[in-house]
């Protein structure tokens, strides 16, 4: 078992119970190890070899996440507001280039968390995407996503 896990599954169990007793930390703590221990096979996934460039790309990654989810916010919500909404959507097949599941998940959940689009189904290195507006697709084609976690996965993957 993974020592990591076990020590943020009882800290997310201290800051979901509000308070901090013996009683819960020690609760928390072989409820931890069990969900770890039921989880083993899902906890199985290739480490990155950190250092301050690896870093920097998460933040990198996380910022840009956050800037295209406001942008799209706005953008979705021009489009549902206005009286007479010129709806196009459509539903494409994106091929990635990105070798890891674990990214391939990232970047399909980084897809869904943008208003307009939603990934359906990732199957192999083909994800299928529904995007609310045409021009939304070429977002998703020349992703902005996939580079950083083709430059995380080249760099700090073996």
């Amino acid at each position: 078992m993974n020592i990591f896990f076990i020590l943020f599954y009882t800290i997310i169990w201290i800051i979901f119970s509000e308070n901090l007793t013996l009683e819960i930390l020690v609760i928390g703590f072989f409820f931890s190890i069990y969900i770890s221990f039921i989880n083993k096979s899902l906890l199985k996934y290739e480490k990155p070899k950190l250092n301050f460039g690896y870093f920097i790309l998460f933040f990198k990654y996380l910022f840009l996440l956050l800037v295209e989810i406001v942008k799209a916010n706005v953008h979705v919500a021009l489009i549902i507001l206005s009286p007479k909404p010129k709806l196009d959507s459509t539903i494409i097949k994106h091929t990635t280039k990105l070798k890891s599941d674990f990214h391939k998940m990232i970047l399909a959940n980084s897809i869904t968390l943008t208003p307009g689009t939603l990934t359906i189904s990732v199957e192999g290195n083909s994800l299928k995407v529904h995007c609310l507006k045409e021009n939304f697709k070429l977002g998703i084609e020349n992703s902005k996503f996939e580079k950083i976690l083709l430059q995380i996965e080249e760099k700090y993957y073996d």
